[in-house]
């Protein structure tokens, strides 16, 4: 009898407690709908980059991004290898420039974001998140030509779980 009122009593607290927002993510969800298709745990100063091929110069970006104490996106660095349309040719008072190994790196641009859209490339930009040592395509989160909202959120234990089943660790 014991165990039955313990047990009537635990196991919906234990839903509860695994349902509950309390993990810190970075997400995806699908802009058009809203569904949630990816979270993965981070801390306050966690770091992440987003790759890209660059549509009309066909070579390589880096954006790398951190999380800070207010839960916002900041865009710390920008590494890429040729000039041009949509790349920067100058720098903000507080950032930093140098070229190194063929690539230019403008450093320290501290952008908050409160979230980011971004389109995912359909033929040349195989746009990538990089994050705790390992690439996912943004096409097997959500199908090319679709965009995603990226941001910063409390999600439950649940939630952590099914994004790692569903994209390994």
């Amino acid at each position: 009898m014991k165990i039955k009122v313990a047990f009537t009593i635990l196991f919906p607290l234990l839903i509860l407690f695994l349902a509950w927002p309390t993990q810190l993510a970075l997400t995806i969800t699908d802009g058009k709908s809203g569904q949630q298709r990816f979270a993965v745990p981070m801390e306050l100063e966690d770091s992440f980059g987003i790759e890209f091929v660059h549509s009309i110069h066909k070579t390589p970006v880096i954006e790398e991004y951190y999380i800070d104490e207010q839960l916002d996106i900041v865009l710390d660095q920008v590494i890429y290898e040729s000039y041009g349309v949509g790349m920067p040719s100058t720098i903000e008072p507080g950032q930093t420039y140098k070229q190194e190994n063929g690539k230019y790196i403008i450093s320290n641009i501290q952008r908050r974001l409160k979230f980011i859209d971004l389109a995912i490339g359909q033929m040349v930009a195989n746009h990538q998140l990089k994050i705790h040592n390992r690439k996912v395509p943004f096409s097997q989160i959500n199908p090319p030509g679709s965009w995603v909202r990226i941001q910063v959120k409390n999600v439950s234990l649940l939630t952590i779980w099914k994004g790692e089943w569903e994209y390994g660790k």
